[in-house]
């Protein structure tokens, strides 16, 4: 596996501490999924919790480079996690005879609060917008290109510049212009341009250009 990551301490302080403790639970929804472990099942309830658990597990080691590049590689793992948080909770709004019920409500109120709270802290910038332009050249070209178009929205990977065209295709230059028009980008646009990206409107049809963006259809010469 490249990186050879996989088993080292920082693979495992990346996937268990930084996404799913920190990122994924809110460090107090951990609390939740050890008790979802630590709950009384049938049998047949115990295998149909353990096969998702060991499948998610896994899924870490295998695509192990992958989750730790990426925090949306856990996406996968998350309905894992939601029905152990969920069977964990359910065992402390529903105590045990050896559980105290008020303290049990409380350590589930205070557990899903600061949960939530700490989870939101960590995530709330993912929903900033810093660049304005792509939210205005996304709209420009839902607005000019077909519904089915295919479109390059170079973002360095980031994929927020794509979704705001509604559109399917591509968040960077994975290949050369011309092979991704022969892989089936029908179009091109790049938020904030500079002087040199006017250099593509020598080859292509400009459809669009202002300072916020420009839009190139690359299945019409200029």
């Amino acid at each position: 596996m490249a990186g050879n990551i996989r088993f080292k301490p920082a693979y495992f302080y990346w996937i268990f501490a930084d996404r799913i403790a920190r990122l994924i639970s809110g460090y107090w929804g951990v609390v939740f999924v050890i008790l979802g472990f630590l709950k009384k099942y049938k049998l047949k309830d115990f295998i149909f919790v353990l096969s998702f658990v060991v499948a998610s597990l896994g899924y870490l080691v295998v695509i192990a480079r992958g989750n730790v590049q990426h925090d949306y590689y856990q996406i996968l793992i998350i309905p894992s996690l939601a029905m152990l948080m969920g069977l964990g909770a359910s065992s402390l709004l529903k105590p045990f005879e050896n559980y105290n019920k008020i303290v049990a409500y409380l350590v589930f109120v205070v557990c899903f609060g600061f949960a939530m709270f700490f989870g939101w802290y960590y995530v709330r910038d993912y929903f900033n917008i810093n660049n304005p332009s792509i939210i205005v050249a996304g709209a420009a070209v839902d607005k000019l290109t077909p519904k089915n178009a295919k479109v390059i929205a170079n973002y360095n990977g980031d994929t927020s510049f794509l979704y705001q065209t509604k559109r399917s295709g591509w968040a960077s230059y994975e290949k050369p212009l011309p092979e991704m028009i022969q892989m089936g980008a029908d179009y091109l646009v790049i938020a904030n341009p500079v002087a040199s990206d006017l250099n593509f409107g020598k080859t292509y049809k400009i459809v669009a250009h202002t300072s916020q963006y420009i839009i190139f259809n690359l299945r019409q010469k200029s």
